[in-house]
């Protein structure tokens, strides 16, 4: 990664003129005077290991900077660099070492981070560089930059016929401590295909692949559909970008393009302790998970497929032994197993290459690295479904169960026996029906209660669904 970030400081330097007239300067401000919040916090925390040239002064992470050239030998220099509202004023002092040498200075930017996660829009905004060497009066400099919004991610950066891998910044918008997760890991359990998320502490791979299939059930239930919405209202020359939905937009929208979902799923496994990746190919990404700590199987799951109509799929048997048949739902069994087998096995032919088209983003390897989550700010609420039964809801089911075993015969014989009646079901008095069931001590039924199903009642799957 730190090869990148070497590559990536090229482009911010090729953004300004490679040289200056002696005490003037040029500005850098982000890739052709645009920034993007995303990148600017997940690489916040990120340490610069690289040996930089010695003509770059300050943090070589820096998006703001000016070209400057020294007129004598260890001149003094003060770089302040003032912002509107996304950072406090920000200042380099020191030293440019060699008359006639252009220095490319960076100040440590002093960002309001829980600002830069608010812009949702891209807005303009004024950057003023001012700078003084040694006595001389201080120079100052305005440029207008366009601030991206926080779902705008950078993944590839353009220097002449070059292209730099910036996918790596994908995985800022993997967010194992968003407080939704929590919530949505709750209403799984209440759902009951499993009783517990552990991660790997079984030690069986099956194990694993319930917990996966638990998630995928939850986002079934949910009605969370492909939806791909990738286009960002700015462009850029040298940046290319997509639109990324945030988790609470995801969740509460229940809309997901092939990133949304992806990261979707690597934030819930990552908070359950299992080990995920982010699948980037050329125009596509899905979701990689290891089946056991020391990542003997690497599985792929196409994302996308979520809540995909597979009524006229063969279902595959490949992994029957994961999940008892009593705790499969048909409308999200289907699709899980047809996703799992459709990324594993894309997932095998690039790995059977010689040269791999594909980025494989190891969540945890990205935090190792410094890339961190971009935070939850805002006033979004949890949007919840309850998946549980009450008490009287089970007793509830017991007494239909009861009724239907016990009184369904009687039912039948008194119905035939009643001349005055058509002999149907649907004209038979259910005040009657109660009545007898109540005389036999069953559960009464209330009929202005309307009983909470374990399942939401599942929207018909959409029509032609497709996924790369």
């Amino acid at each position: 990664m730190n090869k990148k970030i070497v590559a990536i400081l090229a482009v911010l330097w090729m953004c300004a003129t490679t040289s200056s007239l002696r005490g003037e300067f040029e500005t850098i401000a982000g890739w052709d005077e645009q920034v993007f919040p995303s990148y600017l916090i997940s690489t916040a925390a990120m340490k610069h290991t690289t040996e930089v040239d010695e003509t770059t002064l300050g943090d070589a992470l820096g998006a703001f900077g000016v070209v400057v050239t020294a007129t004598e030998d260890d001149q003094p220099i003060k770089v302040s660099i003032l912002c509107d509202g996304f950072a406090e004023t920000s200042e380099f002092v020191g030293v440019l070492p060699k008359e006639g040498q252009s220095y490319r200075v960076f100040p440590k930017m002093r960002y309001k981070f829980e600002k830069l996660s608010q812009y949702r829009q891209a807005t303009p905004s004024s950057v003023t560089f001012r700078v003084q060497l040694g006595e001389d009066v201080p120079e100052e400099k305005t440029v207008t930059i366009t601030m991206r919004s926080i779902n705008d991610c950078a993944f590839t950066l353009i220097d002449g016929d070059n292209t730099i891998d910036m996918n790596f910044c994908f995985a800022a918008y993997v967010n194992e401590q968003h407080p939704f997760v929590d919530k949505l890991l709750r209403e799984a359990l209440d759902i009951g295909v499993i009783d517990s998320f552990n991660g790997y502490q079984s030690d069986d791979p099956n194990q694993v692949i319930a917990q996966v299939y638990a998630i995928w059930d939850l986002m079934a239930n949910r009605d969370v559909r492909y939806s791909s919405i990738t286009a960002t209202a700015a462009l850029s020359r040298n940046t290319h970008s997509q639109h990324v939905r945030l988790l609470e937009e995801t969740i509460n929208n229940t809309q997901a393009n092939c990133v949304d979902g992806t990261v979707l799923f690597a934030s819930v496994l990552r908070k359950i302790g299992i080990d995920s990746a982010l699948v980037v190919t050329k125009d596509h990404c899905y979701l990689a998970f290891w089946a056991g700590k020391n990542h003997e199987k690497l599985y792929g799951l196409e994302t996308t497929m979520m809540c995909a109509d597979t009524s006229e799929e063969e279902i595959p048997d490949f992994y029957d032994a994961a999940v008892a048949e009593e705790q499969r739902w048909d409308y999200s069994w289907g699709s899980f197993v047809l996703a799992m087998a459709t990324g594993t096995t894309n997932l095998q032919k690039e790995l059977d290459k010689k040269e791999a088209e594909i980025s494989i983003i190891d969540v945890a390897t990205a935090r190792l690295n410094g890339v961190l989550p971009i935070p939850f700010h805002s006033d979004q609420e949890f949007l919840a479904y309850d998946f549980t039964y009450s008490e009287d809801e089970v007793a509830e089911e017991a007494g239909e169960a009861m009724e239907e075993t016990e009184y369904g015969e009687e039912t039948e014989e008194m119905v035939a026996a009643d001349e005055g009646s058509a002999a149907t079901t649907e004209e038979w008095n259910t005040e009657e029906t109660e009545a007898i069931a109540s005389e036999q001590g069953s559960v009464e039924w209330d009929e202005e209660e309307t009983p909470k199903k374990r399942r939401r009642a599942p929207m018909q799957p959409a029509a032609n669904v497709e996924w790369e």
